[in-house]
């Protein structure tokens, strides 16, 4: 075989720096992508956490606030009815709200990006 030439021996170069740089960035692309989603991931399971909780302790006040209501008016059913009714517009306003409240942090946090570092890189 006959030896390349140096133009050829140069693209052969600049084919695997450009084959190299490619690889690089598709793995910072990756790692980026795999920290926003355990990100995500972090905050969808303490908000799942704090949900749970916060709906068992809604419960727990939800029923002893309908059995005084019930003692209240002298019929335990009757409190539980109308404690049930204080709920329906608390349950319309929480519902109006969470929907645009949602889409706005999920929108702030797809859009928030890390501050880059700069590095320095040595020229050849």
């Amino acid at each position: 075989m006959a030896e390349e030439t140096d133009s050829e021996q140069l693209l052969h170069k600049l084919y695997e720096q450009i084959n190299e740089y490619l690889e690089i960035r598709w793995r910072l692309f990756t790692l980026g992508t795999t920290e926003r989603m355990s990100g995500v991931a972090s905050n969808l399971a303490g908000a799942l956490a704090l949900a749970v909780f916060g709906l068992l302790v809604l419960f727990f006040f939800s029923m002893g606030f309908a059995w005084w209501l019930g003692d209240f008016i002298g019929s335990r059913a009757g409190g539980f009815a109308l404690a049930g009714l204080v709920f329906i517009p608390i349950g319309y306003v929480v519902y109006r709200w969470s929907g645009p409240f949602v889409r706005d942090k999920v929108i702030e946090t797809a859009l928030h990006e890390q501050p880059k570092t700069e590095e320095n890189h040595e020229q050849p």
